[in-house]
């Protein structure tokens, strides 16, 4: 493999394709996820030399590298005949126009599905035509398109050259339109979306976002990337975004997507837009001890002192809302079996004994 080549494979790290996507430099390749299953992906980009001017990244402030999809679907056909990788994700740069590269992309999709059936995810460029869209989503298993921020005014301040409503959004819905009639068709087809924390943005307005693209565009994951000053670009000054943030966004996802969490209630525990940094400062946990403490307020002021309300405090939060138990243990605790039972089926424990009554504490296990 030579130089070039590693060089867009190393590009390929900003775009995320799941959130615990680990890179490994000794054998170039990605360790995703995709359905549940664990692959070694191969990542790369087709250009990495840009016409677009985003202050964040170094494809438009240096010389790229580029290579033929020719070239670049021999070499996932060497990788994958050894076994060093099970699927692809192929990007690009805008190095041309929209069209025209995108029409590399899809034409590398073409050759890999000529000796590959398995995974296969490919970008989306924004302000390509709807033809390109619906021609990606009939030879990927995934397509993405990245939002990169939250707004257009937002998108005004990282870039002059891109359109946040028409090349972007206006694509994407395009794109939901020819997933969903896919799925329809009886095939697995799904999309994606990025976006940069770090950029000004506050956490209610990604959650705003966050909540528009499960519901509107029915999008499969919403991906979130810190962002980090790069050397050369007109933002290499600015500082980078928090790391505990990026969790706690996480976190929130999770609550909207996995457990139908009203925004409301994530709005609640945030301090002026913004979710608490600290390690402890799990939404989960904030959001449990705000409805406790409502409940407990209530209870009080309908008592004659603190002292009887506390005794006779007996509210329960849902399963799905106590700290720690995901999606399995939330069943296991609606079939009425005791966190004991639950324990010795190897699950941990500590974090739910807390928030639930008539139970057996950890200490008496």
């Amino acid at each position: 493999m030579y130089l070039g080549v590693a060089e867009l494979i190393r590009a390929g790290r900003f775009d995320i394709c799941y959130s615990q996507c680990t890179f490994d430099p000794r054998k170039m390749i990605y360790r995703s996820s995709y359905n549940g299953r664990r692959m070694n992906l191969f990542k790369v980009l087709l250009s990495s030399d840009c016409k677009f001017d985003c202050s964040y990244c170094q494809n438009a402030w240096r010389k790229g590298v580029t290579i033929s999809p020719e070239e670049l679907a021999n070499i996932f056909k060497s990788m994958k005949e050894k076994g060093i990788v099970s699927g692809a994700f192929i990007s690009s740069a805008v190095n041309a126009d929209p069209d025209r590269v995108m029409e590399r992309i899809l034409e590398t999709g073409r050759l890999i599905r000529r000796f590959h059936a398995g995974y296969l995810h490919l970008k989306i460029i924004p302000g390509c035509s709807k033809d390109y869209i619906k021609e990606a989503v009939e030879i990927a298993n995934r397509v993405s398109i990245n939002l990169e921020t939250t707004s257009e005014s937002r998108m005004n301040e990282i870039s002059g050259v891109k359109s946040f409503k028409e090349d972007i959004l206006r694509k994407q819905r395009m794109i939901a339109k020819c997933v969903d009639r896919k799925r329809k068709e009886g095939y697995r087809r799904s999309h994606t979306t990025q976006i940069i924390a770090g950029l000004g943005e506050t956490d209610e307005e990604i959650l705003d976002l966050m909540n528009k693209e499960y519901e509107e565009f029915g999008i499969a994951r919403f991906y979130i990337s810190r962002f980090q000053p790069l050397k050369f670009t007109p933002f290499e000054n600015r500082k980078a975004g928090n790391q505990k943030r990026i969790v706690n966004l996480y976190r929130m996802d999770s609550l909207l997507r996995m457990y139908n969490y009203p925004i409301s209630l994530l709005k609640e525990v945030m301090v002026d837009g913004f979710l608490p940094c600290l390690p402890s400062a799990d939404p989960k946990v904030l959001i449990a001890e705000m409805l406790i403490d409502e409940n407990r307020s209530v209870n009080c002021t309908n008592s004659c002192t603190k002292q009887s309300a506390d005794s006779n405090f007996n509210f329960q939060l849902p399963p799905e809302m106590i700290p720690g138990c995901g999606r399995k243990i939330s069943q296991l605790l609606r079939e009425g079996k005791s966190l004991a039972q639950i324990k010795r089926m190897g699950y941990s424990v500590k974090r739910i004994s807390a928030y639930l009554k008539g139970q057996k504490r950890i200490y008496e296990f």
